[in-house]
């Protein structure tokens, strides 16, 4: 008797257990946490790949950005010597002496390089001239209207000559491009232009009485390139 009461016992606890609304809804939570466990690993799965893939194709730009950087640094650098180059020749060209007797007229030499391409017409001075010569023209033939004056003479930095060449080009020149407009101010210049260092700071001080010639130059209706090598 005791032994039918265990067994019967036993089959109703585990036919409770089995109906037990309860339980089910655990299984039923716990097989859904299962498959949303097994989606996020198959997403993360998935993202990683496409890190790798993205990670690879950063690789492959950087490199084939820095071959292009150091190709065009290259040819940037090939552009400058070519052009330092043409500006030493034309700085090392001898001048032409001008006989006023035998031009039939009383024409006023220049006493620099710089006052003869201040004397240039406009549309000889875009033929002859580089891009950075024209730029030491344009802010020779108005430097009175640029520099600070000073006991020394008509004083601009570096920073000014920026402004300038900014506000008539629309952006704003390289440092290295302002540096070459300010040798070629002192260069053709002579002994009236002088380029100088003062805390820090890099100048070019003009004569006044220089900077009156220059801008007298460009008020003169000139038909003419004048004679004979312009940059010596």
């Amino acid at each position: 008797m005791s032994d039918t009461t265990t067994t019967e016992s036993t089959a109703t606890d585990q036919s409770a257990t089995t109906n037990d609304p309860t339980l089910e809804s655990v299984y039923e939570q716990l097989e859904a946490l299962t498959d949303r466990v097994e989606q996020l690993e198959a997403e993360v799965e998935r993202k990683d790949e496409r890190i790798e893939e993205l990670e690879a194709e950063l690789t492959e730009y950087k490199r084939f950005a820095g071959s292009e950087f150091a190709d065009v640094r290259g040819r940037i650098t090939d552009v400058e010597d070519q052009t330092d180059e043409l500006e030493t020749t034309l700085q090392e060209t001898p001048t032409e002496t001008i006989d006023p007797e035998e031009n039939g007229s009383q024409t006023t030499i220049a006493e620099t390089p710089l006052e003869r391409i201040c004397a240039l017409p406009e549309h000889v001075a875009d033929q002859e001239l580089t891009t950075n010569q024209k730029r030491a023209r344009f802010i020779a033939r108005d430097v009175l209207d640029y520099a600070e004056k000073a006991p020394a003479g008509l004083v601009l930095d570096s920073q000014t000559i920026t402004k300038v060449i900014t506000a008539s080009e629309g952006s704003k020149p390289h440092t290295q491009t302002v540096a070459r407009v300010m040798n070629f101010l002192s260069k053709l210049g002579k002994d009236e232009v002088e380029q100088t260092k003062r805390r820090g700071k890099k100048l070019v001080v003009v004569e006044e009485k220089a900077a009156d010639r220059y801008h007298d130059r460009c008020d003169r209706d000139i038909e003419h390139a004048p004679a004979g090598s312009v940059m010596s």
